[in-house]
């Protein structure tokens, strides 16, 4: 695992308890358990495209198979029914969860910031 990869993993457990704890003392306990259940959704959602992008890579792990490719998409429409089951079971806004759902998006696209200032620090440094 690279470093940029484990970076992510960190900056969305990150996200995902800023979250929880903004959205708490924001609207309450209920909004911020959906918030921390989306994020946590997030988490094993990238997890598993981490996974998928590892064995596909040269030199990855295995080659794939078949169902793996239905398995891809059959887990967006799990996690789809799980969001709904949250927003149900917990009578919250759904708006908690569809956030939660992007804390992983927001790691990805803090890990590119903190790869790109590097680069140009380092550039810098340098010449």
């Amino acid at each position: 695992m690279t470093d940029s990869v484990r970076r992510t993993y960190w900056l969305i457990g990150f996200f995902g308890l800023a979250g929880f704890v903004v959205y708490v003392a924001a609207t309450g306990i209920r909004d911020g358990l959906a918030f921390a259940l989306g994020a946590a959704g997030s988490f094993g959602n990238f997890w598993l495209f981490d996974r998928l992008s590892r064995r596909i890579a040269p030199g990855g792990a295995t080659a794939g198979k078949p169902w793996e490719a239905g398995a891809f998409i059959g887990r967006y429409i799990i996690l789809l029914g799980i969001g709904y089951a949250i927003v149900e079971t917990l009578n919250v806004s759904p708006l908690a969860v569809i956030l939660g759902l992007f804390a992983s998006t927001a790691a990805v696209l803090a890990s590119f910031a903190i790869e790109l200032f590097n680069h140009i620090t380092r550039k810098r440094i340098t010449h």
